[in-house]
């Protein structure tokens, strides 16, 4: 049976590219590692690493058996911080970077400090969200995407067993950082994109900038916005878009606010609202009482 273990030293090692390495780190001597990582070969029937004069390197298969090897860690260590904790409930959210829904989860959470329940809310990219969501990691994922990504995105749920719900339909925007005096344009029409620099939240296909990268190809406009900066965090962001002249290309405000944060932003389709959000669910399983709770609380706000 493979343990945790032998998980954790293939880990080290393929990071390190190095058992010598590996062994100063995992407080343990060379040969230990090997005898590890060989004995976790036997048991999988494959190689994990070529030994190389300079060090060591994944296999093709090994590259495999590490991704499942860190998802695996992670998940243990998830079930090990609970360990000692009060018997209590647990809401685990994930969602696409938002200063909407951070507004809303602290709503949330102010509503029922008191009660005994374990929060957690993790930003994270619309693939790293399904991941989650999939894996069990979160109960409940809020992501955005651009009506023409969902056949994509419908076959990665699919592959993770999850579900989708829409909760609603949005603009697409670009926004500008208060520096910049291209907000003051009266449409998209009217921006030179290939003058725009952008900062933006995560890079996967699903988002935004990438659909309207490939949208103005299919329109056979070569010039594109440059993305200046890429970040996980919504804190970094508004900094960048209060302080530089960066822009941002994202849903319009889920609020009934007419704006985001008093930055000005133009719509890329005009009147369409191509952007889909909503939450992602897994098969076959009735939310716990915490998830339902917020989803009705999101409901609510929209």
């Amino acid at each position: 049976m493979i343990e945790t273990k032998q998980l954790q030293y293939l880990v080290v090692c393929a990071d390190l590219q190095s058992f010598s390495k590996a062994a100063d780190v995992l407080y343990t001597s060379q040969p230990n590692v090997s005898k590890i990582i060989r004995t976790l070969e036997e048991e999988l029937g494959f190689s994990l690493f070529e030994r190389q004069s300079r060090g060591i390197r994944l296999t093709k298969k090994g590259k495999q058996a590490y991704d499942y090897a860190c998802r695996a860690i992670e998940q243990v260590n998830q079930l090990a911080a609970y360990a000692g904790m009060d018997e209590g409930e647990e809401l685990s959210i994930a969602c696409n970077p938002s200063s909407w829904m951070s507004a809303c989860f602290t709503e949330f959470y102010r509503s029922h400090k008191d009660e005994n329940v374990l929060f957690q809310i993790m930003t994270a990219s619309t693939e790293d969200v399904i991941r989650r969501c999939g894996s069990g990691l979160s109960d409940v994922g809020f992501v955005h995407m651009m009506e023409p990504q969902m056949v994509s995105f419908q076959y990665k749920l699919e592959r993770n067993h999850l579900n989708f719900a829409e909760l609603k339909r949005l603009k697409a925007m670009l926004y500008f950082g208060t520096h910049n005096p291209m907000g003051q344009k009266a449409s998209v029409r009217d921006i030179p994109m290939e003058e725009i620099r952008l900062v933006q939240c995560y890079e996967d296909e699903f988002t935004l900038n990438h659909y309207w990268d490939i949208f103005r190809q299919e329109k056979e406009e070569d010039t594109k916005a440059q993305v200046a900066v890429i970040t996980n965090s919504d804190y970094v962001m508004n900094d960048l878009l209060r302080n530089t002249d960066l822009g941002n290309i994202s849903g319009a405000y889920l609020g009934p606010e007419e704006q985001s944060q008093g930055y000005p932003g133009l719509s890329l389709y005009e009147e369409e609202e191509p952007v889909i959000f909503g939450y992602v669910l897994r098969k076959d399983e009735t939310p716990g009482i915490w998830a339902e709770r917020f989803l009705e609380f999101i409901k609510g706000k929209l």
